[in-house]
């Protein structure tokens, strides 16, 4: 007798699992976080001295700092 051992579909689990490596945007906003919770300005001149580039720093900003915003505001109920 033959038997089909049927597997389930791996390619939806493996697109469903979170991702391990954050992205550029991701790590700025959690830098801007940090530097305004420490009560510092957020600036580009800061960015850079945490080690960001000047570039990275203007191509990135906007997408970051909406990362930062959203995952700073709490909600109370």
């Amino acid at each position: 007798m033959i038997r089909y051992i049927t597997h389930p579909n791996t390619t939806a689990a493996i697109a469903a699992k979170p991702r391990c490596v954050r992205s550029l945007e991701e790590r700025m906003a959690d830098d801007m976080r940090e530097l305004a919770f420490a009560g510092d300005n957020v600036s580009v001149e800061t960015l850079i001295s945490r080690g960001w580039t000047r570039n990275t720093v203007l191509r990135l900003h906007d997408k970051a700092a909406a990362i930062a915003r959203r995952k700073s505001i709490r909600q109370v109920v």
